[in-house]
C-alpha cells in the first residue's frame, strides 16, 4: 500500500498548468498604463499622473487663496464686516 502512496506523490503536474482559479483561456491581468511595455502609453499615464497633481496642487492653493486673502486667484476683496 505504501508503494502507492509513493507513486502518486512521485507523479509531476505538468508545468504550464493553470494556477488555482484561472483557467487555460482566461487572459493575464491587464496592465496599468504607467507599468505598461509600450512607450505611448507610458507617456499618456505620466502626463496624466503630473496634469492630475498639477490640479490637486491649484485646488489646495485655491483654498489658501480663499482662506488668507492672499489675491492669487481674483482680486483682494475685504471680508464683509
Amino acid at each position: 500500500m505504501s508503494a502507492k502512496k509513493n507513486s502518486r506523490s512521485t507523479e509531476e503536474k505538468p508545468a504550464c498548468a493553470p494556477q488555482a482559479g484561472q483557467t487555460a483561456t482566461e487572459p493575464a491581468a491587464p496592465v496599468a498604463w504607467m507599468d505598461s511595455p509600450e512607450p505611448r502609453q507610458r507617456l499618456i499615464g505620466r502626463i496624466a499622473f503630473v496634469a492630475l497633481w498639477i490640479y490637486v496642487a491649484a485646488l489646495c492653493l485655491l483654498a489658501l487663496d480663499q482662506t488668507f486673502h492672499w489675491g492669487i486667484f481674483g482680486p483682494k476683496v475685504p471680508p464683509i464686516p
